[in-house]
């Protein structure tokens, strides 16, 4: 594989600038006419870590092939935060990679002329307040969960009991018998509505953790499980009438497991500004 040593001056958001190297490690072209055409750019950044990266994105500002098309697709939305899978102690120590995802060049074109923008890190260790990790969490059934991280971001996490999901279901189903009963239901009919709806109201999965999450600052980055050996098990995190539920795919969490919250701040959000010039097409 060839790569494209590529020296550039990038600015972190809380230091000064300093030089650093950047590869053009991969491009993956795709001219086609069909909904997986795009072209896809992977960037390694030999002088840091991997480890050090639980998240990343690029913000791209400009970019075009040598012919001039705009590689920019206007209809997509601002990138969100990757996860970075690659953090396991056999991959910590490598360079970590970002990705960039563009429209097609022109069909006659041999390179992108120009790509200019930022890349956004999100790295935890920057500041003492990125995570917050509560040891033995379901012994906290129905109560706020405290950590200093959660705190200094003005983040709430309650931890919801099933008692508490049946009681705010319960209030939900009185609200709409009240509801049908405006709309003319009466005896049989009002109940099978109501069951109806319930059916699929605050429905909880077994394994499913409940929540109740207050994060005004919008620093929530993750919240997952981790086991008694500190290993990591993602799972889903969705949302129902203001709770959320949340599930890992190994199942049911254990009582010695840890919930633990990673949340983006000033300090560990960092931003590298770039530019790329003449890269080959394959």
């Amino acid at each position: 594989m060839n790569r494209i040593f590529i020296a550039l001056a990038l600015t972190f958001a809380s230091v000064s600038a300093f030089a650093i190297d950047i590869t053009v490690q991969r491009v993956n072209d795709r001219r086609t006419s069909g909904s997986f055409s795009q072209l896809g750019i992977t960037l390694e950044l030999p002088k840091i870590k991997s480890g050090d990266v639980a998240a990343s994105r690029v913000l791209v500002t400009a970019a075009k092939d040598e012919t001039g098309r705009d590689l920019i697709d206007p209809q997509a939305g601002e990138p969100q935060l990757e996860t970075n899978h690659q953090l396991g102690n056999e991959t910590a120590a490598r360079p970590v990679t970002v990705s960039v995802t563009l429209k097609n060049p022109d069909r006659k074109a041999l390179k992108v002329s120009e790509v200019r923008g930022e890349i956004e890190l999100f790295m935890p260790s920057k500041d003492p307040n990125s995570v917050a990790e509560i040891a033995k969490f379901q012994s906290f059934s129905g109560k706020v969960l405290a950590h200093k991280a959660l705190k200094a971001n003005g983040v709430e996490i309650t931890l919801i009991s099933p008692a508490q999901i049946a009681a705010e279901k319960k209030k939900l189903g009185d609200a709409k018998r009240k509801e049908y009963e405006g709309y003319g239901y009466e005896g049989e009919a009002l109940e099978q509505a109501v069951a109806g709806h319930l059916e699929y109201v605050l429905r909880t999965e077994p394994g499913e953790v409940a929540l109740r999450i207050k994060d005004p600052n919008k620093r929530i980055e993750e919240v997952v499980f981790l086991n008694a050996a500190g290993e990591l098990k993602r799972g889903s995190l969705r949302e129902d009438e203001g709770y959320h539920f949340l599930s890992t795919w190994e199942g049911p969490p254990q009582a010695d497991w840890k919930l633990r919250v990673s949340m983006r701040t000033p300090k560990n959000l960092v931003r590298h500004a770039f530019a790329l010039k003449d890269v080959p097409l394959p």
